[in-house]
């Protein structure tokens, strides 16, 4: 009987040993590489900031889930011409990229759907662009339902890969669709997932011109948006949707931006030459560097890959994790205050005081255990600054129309940016933290729908 004891309990020691050593690395993780990991590095477990719940499993889990990470010893440069390298550079990525392949969500079952194929402009390279179009079930054609909002939906993945973009827009979506209950705002809203083009085989800014026509089709050609128009996205989408939105202010009337990748300008100095270098090196990258959600490695791989620098071996090997720099600001200016008041008042000034054409509102969601969360709050503080500038503008005029853009359609004082923190890691809210998610909803729905109600006086 104790011998028997004995040997059960050895070989449940050791399949605990097993699991928990297969569960401490992963391939293309920190422990994998040459690189040095910051000293600031704190494992999983002990990030006693985070749920439970992805604390001690899902934490670890998604290494074994995802294998982004494996995708670091691909090429970050690709000659998109020759054929032949394109074909051995997807081969290398395919097992990285098929996180695509557990994005099952059911969008027929819930939504209309329908896919618009949009030309490229004339000399850019690539297919038309495909943007799947969401509608709730049997709702109302748009003739007969003018003044609906449009929300356009870029998805994360890094640039490099399409993430849990279908399980996204399924949860986004269908919660606004639940807020709006008799369905007087959302009955013919649409909802456009971008299926822009990918990185390393298209390099910045091709994403984000794929955004842009994405967003001026749909509301120049197609006439879509006439009750506001919504630009939301997550992780790399969430960079995009700050590009996008700084670029299109003349459209865009709230934008939701989740845990996006932003990286921070280097203290270059006068002799180094380095100027304009950026990097997604800060304290939260280093707190987190053991994440697997995303990897740090993985990260910057896809950062080379996005701005087409190409990894040269041996050359990183005593790089601190997280320190690879770029120099491409992948934002396109959304990272400076300046920039978002200059973009505004290049606005025809006949023009750039009408009530759509002031800086959006904006939601924006960053997450502790989230290696990029320092990246979120730094343009939480950028958009602040902005807001600010525009208000002393707005002063400045004093006039009627900057007296009323200080109030929402009911007198109220409006906020033009909120934030929230949520504490399950990256992209982690949706799932492991319901009421988070409701809120936040919640909260975008409101302006919405105080943007949908001025369009609907107007008309």
């Amino acid at each position: 009987m104790n011998r028997s004891l004995s040997i059960t309990t050895a070989i449940l020691a050791v399949s605990i040993a097993v699991v928990i050593h297969s569960l401490s690395t992963f391939e293309g993780g920190p422990h994998n590489g040459p690189r040095p990991i910051p000293q600031e590095a704190v494992p999983i477990w002990q990030t006693s900031e985070l749920h439970w719940f992805v604390r001690f499993f899902m934490g670890y889990l998604y290494g074994v889930l995802g294998h982004v990470a494996t995708m670091t010893i691909c090429p970050s440069v690709i000659d998109r011409h020759n054929p032949t390298e394109v074909l051995l550079a997807q081969e290398c990525m395919k097992r990285g990229r098929s996180v695509e392949d557990f994005d099952l969500a059911p969008l027929e079952w819930m939504f209309d759907v329908n896919d618009v194929f949009i030309d490229r402009p004339e000399g850019e390279s690539g297919d038309p662009l495909r943007v799947t179009l969401l509608k709730k079930q049997k709702s109302p054609e748009i003739a007969n339902h003018p003044n609906a909002p449009l929300i356009l939906f870029m998805h994360g993945g890094g640039f490099t890969v399409r993430a849990v973009k279908k399980i996204q827009s399924m949860l986004i979506f269908d919660e606004l669709l639940k807020l709006d209950g008799d369905g007087t705002m959302m009955d013919s809203a649409t909802f456009a997932m971008v299926e822009y083009r990918l990185a390393p085989e298209h390099a910045y800014p091709a994403a984000t011109n794929d955004c842009l026509l994405a967003l001026n089709h749909l509301v120049k050609e197609m006439g879509l948006g006439k009750g506001g128009v919504h630009v939301a996205g997550s992780s790399a989408g969430g960079t995009l949707a700050m590009e996008t939105t700084l670029k299109s202010l003349d459209i865009v009337d709230t934008f939701f931006v989740d845990e996006p990748v932003v990286p921070f300008p280097t203290t270059a100095t006068a002799d180094d030459n380095e100027e304009g270098e950026w990097t997604v090196d800060s304290p939260s990258v280093r707190r987190y560097a053991y994440s697997r959600m995303p990897p740090v490695s993985w990260l910057e791989w896809s950062l080379k890959a996005y701005t087409g620098i190409e990894t040269v071996s041996g050359e990183e090997d005593n790089l601190t994790l997280g320190t690879i720099t770029t120099n491409v600001d992948i934002t396109g200016g959304a990272m400076t205050a300046s920039e978002w008041i200059q973009k505004r008042n290049d606005i025809d000034s006949t023009t750039y005081l009408l009530p759509s054409i002031l800086l959006p509102r904006l939601i924006l969601v960053t997450a502790m255990g989230d290696p990029l969360r320092d990246g979120g709050l730094a343009f939480k503080e950028v958009y602040a600054e902005a807001l600010r500038k525009e208000k002393e503008l707005l002063e400045q005029n004093d006039s009627k129309i900057a007296k009323a853009k200080g109030q929402r359609a009911d007198g109220l004082p409006i906020s033009k940016a909120k934030h929230f923190e949520t504490y399950s890691g990256h992209v982690g809210f949706y799932l492991f933290e319901p009421a988070s998610f409701s809120i936040i909803m919640k909260e975008w729905y409101d302006e919405m729908y105080d943007v949908w109600q001025s369009r609907s006086r107007k008309r």
